[in-house]
């Protein structure tokens, strides 16, 4: 993995110096002057406090990264416990903003800035959108009892302990979530931590029992998580008849979001006119594919003709496998990016407690002890259902290879290696949306145009339908929260732009209620891409390889503390 332009010109200025300095006394191999050794210290320390701060208010953030020092611990949601936590970022806030960066290393300041942009999104999660008291998904969210069962990260019994300890804490931390929540609730939110709940009591009913059976004291402590999630799933349901439609966040709020939780500074206008853009050159190219393949059809009969063309529930895993494999080969091949070692990503059926989701990863955290394989789940179809549904479920071919590169080459899978293989504790622990989806979904276009899967119609047609629906996701943000769209105005725009079937047009049209940043896919990608070009634009002897080896070896970092390193200044992110 290449250092970042930013390392290289440091070093290369340390070099200087030394040649051009007299011979001093000896000394360490790299001297550092006290006052910015003191500063560095310094630095360090304060590092490591906010994120052990920041890790002790989210627990089961703290499991996901593999630090099972939190391993049956739940957040602290009581009034005293809220203030504490708002306190807390407050002071870790002004502490990191007092810092002088001229003090810093090039990884500190990148430590800095992504410590202070997570303060900004917690701050404004706690403070502005008052999450803990308007989104009841807020509190099921935290309640992951699956973190104990998908990886054998410990022996079951000491999985099983974490989980006594941490139904233990349910029943208390549920009452504080309904004595806290301000009714009415947006229905759309009620209707979504409904599911939530549900799926957690029937999780702790049936799939823990099987994972871990004939552990002292589960049964019992499972029996107690269940009833208090059914407890709080009965009273959810009291608030769907009173619940309200108010879900919007109106523009001011809608750009604050945008700026406290992905460091990016722009006007309604010119998120319209980046989303209209990007709509429009989609489309216009799925219309030219579509024209290729059969120009006496309409182009949404042709991507529906195209979708026929679909793997079964027997030949899905084995094509997915097949597409990984190939994906893997190709990056090496053309040097795509580099892959910090040797592992690979497993293709299975995701765990039936997964299966809301048709396709994701799941990776270790980078700070597991023990080494754990990373999973590319494809969720099979109930064979329940009618056949016709069960071949509707699963993604056309062409599709299918898009979404192997979003999950796994180059996409989250690739990302992940190069955090995981990443020298900072603090870049290793925190991830910004924008440059999580957005990497992945510039994967995808990327692929394409570098001759991935050919450079066939069909495949034009499967990477641009996920552009697409990314578009549509973009422009429901804008609508939803600034614009006074409904959520029926919304699924219609993900069937007419998105080419979205009607169940996930619906689902969609829902997650914008409550997602409105999931238009970081579309805005991330557009942020990357223009990255690219202007970087490249100042090395131009340099390879696409280069490019995204500099980029991926900041980890999940804000997309503009990436520009300014790579750049070496301070221009806008956005196209």
């Amino acid at each position: 993995m290449l250092r970042s332009p930013m390392r290289r010109a440091a070093l290369f200025a340390l070099v200087l110096t030394a040649c051009s300095s007299p011979a001093p006394p000896p000394a360490p191999a790299h001297p550092v002057p006290p006052p910015a050794r003191e500063a560095s210290v310094a630095f360090a320390n304060l590092a490591a406090t906010a994120t052990a701060h920041i890790m002790a208010a989210e627990p089961s953030d703290a499991i996901s990264l593999g630090l099972h020092a939190y391993d049956g611990k739940l957040p602290d949601r009581s009034p005293t416990g809220i203030a504490a936590e708002l306190a807390m970022l407050r002071a870790d806030r002004a502490a990191l903003d007092a810092i002088d960066v001229r003090t810093l290393t090039a990884t500190q300041r990148d430590e800095r800035d992504v410590l202070v942009q997570e303060d900004r999104r917690r701050l404004f999660e706690l403070g502005t959108l008052d999450k803990l008291h308007t989104n009841p998904m807020a509190y099921s969210d935290a309640i992951d009892l699956d973190a104990f069962v998908v990886r054998e990260y410990a022996p079951p019994a000491a999985r099983a302990a974490a989980l006594v300890q941490l139904c233990a804490g349910v029943p208390l931390y549920l009452r504080q979530a309904r004595t806290n929540l301000k009714l009415p609730i947006p229905r759309t939110w009620v209707d979504t931590a409904l599911l939530q709940t549900r799926g957690l009591a029937d999780f702790a009913d049936h799939d823990v029992r099987i994972a871990l059976p004939d552990q002292p004291g589960l049964a019992a402590a499972l029996d107690a998580c269940k009833l208090a999630l059914l407890e709080h799933a009965a009273w959810l349901e009291q608030q769907q008849p009173p619940a309200s439609a108010a879900y919007a966040l109106g523009a001011d709020t809608f750009l604050a979001m945008l700026a406290e939780t992905q460091g990016v500074t722009t006007d309604l206008a010119h998120l319209q006119q980046l989303a209209d853009a990007d709509l429009a050159r989609n489309t216009a190219a799925l219309t030219e594919a579509a024209h290729a393949i059969a120009p006496e059809k309409s182009t949404a009969d042709v991507v529906t003709l195209l979708a026929a063309e679909r793997p079964t529930p027997a030949t899905v895993l084995g094509m997915a496998t097949q597409q990984a494999a190939d994906l893997r080969a190709f990056i090496i091949a053309h040097h795509i990016v580099s892959l910090p070692s040797d592992e690979v990503a497993l293709v299975r059926p995701s765990p039936p407690f997964q299966r809301w989701n048709a396709a994701f990863l799941d990776g270790p955290g980078p700070f597991e002890t023990t080494k754990l394989p990373s999973y590319y789940y494809i969720s099979p179809p109930d064979p329940s259902w009618p056949a016709a549904e069960q071949a509707a479920y699963l993604p056309p071919s062409a599709d299918l290879v898009y979404t192997t590169a979003h999950e796994v080459y180059p996409g989250h899978f690739v990302h992940g290696l190069h955090i995981r293989a990443n020298p900072s504790r603090v870049l290793q622990s925190f991830c910004t949306y924008s440059t999580s989806e957005g990497w992945a979904h510039y994967a995808e276009e990327m692929m394409y145009d570098a001759g991935a899967s050919g450079p066939t119609p069909r495949a034009r047609i499967g990477m641009l339908k996920e552009a697409l629906l990314r578009d549509a996701r973009f422009q429901v943000a804008l609508g939803e929260h600034a614009h006074g769209m409904t959520v029926e105005q919304a699924e219609a725009t993900f069937r007419a732009r998105g080419f979205v079937d009607a169940g996930n047009a619906k689902q969609q049209a829902v997650r914008g209620t409550f997602d409105p940043m999931f238009l970081s896919y579309t805005l991330g990608k557009l942020m990357i891409r223009k990255l690219h070009a202007d970087w490249a634009a100042r090395h131009p002897t340099a390879s696409l390889g280069d490019f995204h080896d500099a980029f991926l070896a900041h980890g999940c970092a804000p997309i503009p503390v990436i520009r300014r390193d790579l750049l070496g200044d301070d221009s806008s992110p956005l196209p």
